[in-house]
């Protein structure tokens, strides 16, 4: 069976790219929980107007902000998962979608387990859900994208 590869250069990218947002995600989970709270912080009074015009007290708009920081985080972690697996095969990527969850998975459950050495910060398992969901999202995402693109370009199975 035939593969399509994506250029060198093009998987070169997006290999860094996907160790970039990875180590992003990592970076912020080691942050002691003043930090993490400054930026969540930030964040709530960006959008208090909103939370504001919702009802939504402060507290919940801060546990909201954090789990879409998750989710958010983890959608970019597998679009670039996802990303590399059509690097592999352009006409196919989906192939390799069990592999792309797997990794997500992995990387979610380290990114949890570097907060529990993480000064006032704690795992949590609905947090791995949440990452878990994003990293789901973020890699249909790409895969519609690339067909999409395919079509597009004319690319064949």
């Amino acid at each position: 069976m035939e593969t399509y590869r994506a250029s060198r250069r093009f998987t070169i990218i997006m290999f860094l790219l996907t160790a970039a947002s990875i180590c992003f995600a990592f970076v912020h989970s080691a942050m002691p929980a003043d930090m993490s709270d400054d930026e969540s912080r930030g964040v709530v009074e960006l959008f208090a107007w909103l939370f504001n015009a919702l009802g939504i007290d402060m507290l919940t708009a801060d546990a909201i902000i954090r789990k879409l920081a998750h989710f958010t985080e983890f959608s970019v972690i597998g679009a670039m998962l996802t990303s590399c697996s059509y690097a592999f095969d352009r006409p196919r990527p989906h192939r390799f979608y069990a592999q792309v969850l797997l990794a997500g998975l992995v990387t979610a459950v380290i990114d949890e387990t570097i907060q529990l050495g993480s000064q006032g910060r704690a795992g949590a398992v609905v947090d791995v859900i949440i990452d878990f969901g994003g990293v789901l999202f973020g890699g249909l995402v790409m895969l519609a994208a690339y067909s999409i693109y395919r079509r597009i370009r004319g690319i064949k199975r």
